[in-house]
């Protein structure tokens, strides 16, 4: 279905197919945030021009282990994708690959392009922001919005079993939030203010006017941690990509993706990592100590995936102003 709405919406056929696999298995791993909860706003966005369903990145220029390239207004799944097998060929070539990709669509899920990069036996670290119509974050100590989420991943060659994490330097993503306005729920404490500074657990906050904002990672009493990191991600994206963070003109995402190559051996030294990490005595005995990765990995045993019911709604429209067949869902609630 999700293939389909975007090939109506004017992508083509392999990039259809790459974002829709994309949002799918986010909704499939319980990633909520970076999944079809996005389908409707990605084909808003091809409407307004943020996107332009049938464009290639294209790589503008190298410097040794480093690479540049322009989005040219892709979606932003598959910017991601070109960006890393680019990251892993330098590395191939120089021991390690820089690629810093400017003009994309929203990016998704860092977490994936990480995953990629680490089954070509390289170490990945990515970082991705947004333009400040994604200022969404306070500063540690404020009330305005300054920051994008700017989230962090990283992966680690082993096998089929990598170990890889992705979240972001906020105390949750954006997209949480928006689920949670959608489910109806409310969030979890030190995660929002009021446009006052005032703690809530009311997800509505952040759409309203005057705006609330999410706080750092660590929340009002330790996100000086999570500024901090968010400031790095800046750097490493919106100032690398030559870029000025609060310029109102710019309305596209920015990621860097590195890529390490590993010497033989290295996966057998992850491998025994995760068991030592994992032999430590569980406090909770139901619940054994997991290494990052290991609760994706439980998850890809569903084939089923879950969507909120406004974002269900919104898609059956856009099916049925595109003549898109849906499928009927297995159940509600």
């Amino acid at each position: 279905m999700v293939t389909t709405l975007l090939r109506k919406s004017g992508a083509t056929g392999s990039t259809a197919r790459t974002v829709a696999a994309h949002l799918t298995e986010n909704s499939r791993l319980g990633i909520h945030s970076h999944g079809l909860i996005r389908v409707p706003q990605y084909i808003k966005e091809i409407g307004d021009g943020l996107i332009d369903p049938r464009a290639r990145p294209r790589a503008v220029r190298s410097r040794g282990a480093v690479t540049w390239v322009n989005g040219n207004s892709c979606f932003g799944s598959v910017g991601g994708t070109f960006a890393a097998d680019r990251a892993v060929r330098l590395a191939s070539r120089h021991g390690v690959g820089l690629v810093i990709a400017d003009r994309l669509g929203h990016t998704g899920r860092l977490g994936a392009y990480a995953e990629a990069i680490a089954a070509q036996r390289c170490v990945a670290v990515v970082f991705g922001n947004a333009p400040p119509r994604g200022h969404f974050v306070a500063p540690f100590g404020g009330v305005e919005g300054r920051l994008p989420t700017n989230p962090i991943a990283y992966a680690i060659p082993n096998g089929s079993t990598p170990m890889f994490a992705d979240f972001s330097t906020s105390a949750q993503p954006e997209g949480k939030v928006r689920s949670a306005r959608n489910r109806g729920v409310r969030m979890p404490p030190g995660v929002l203010q009021d446009s006052r500074g005032r703690p809530t657990d009311d997800p509505h906050v952040l759409y309203r006017r005057p705006r609330g904002t999410l706080l750092p990672l660590g929340g009002s009493e330790f996100g000086h941690k999570g500024y901090a990191l968010a400031i790095l991600v800046e750097a490493m994206t919106t100032l690398l990509a030559g870029e000025k963070v609060d310029d109102p003109s710019r309305n596209e995402f920015d990621l860097t993706v590195l890529a390490i190559a590993t010497a033989p051996g290295f996966e057998r030294a992850t491998a025994g990592m995760a068991r030592y990490l994992r032999s430590s005595r569980p406090a909770d005995q139901a619940r054994p100590v997991m290494v990052p990765g290991d609760p994706e990995r439980l998850a890809r045993r569903s084939s089923t995936v879950e969507v909120d019911a406004p974002t269900w709604k919104a898609m059956k429209k856009l099916a049925r102003e595109l003549g898109v067949e849906s499928p009927d869902p297995l159940g509600a609630g």
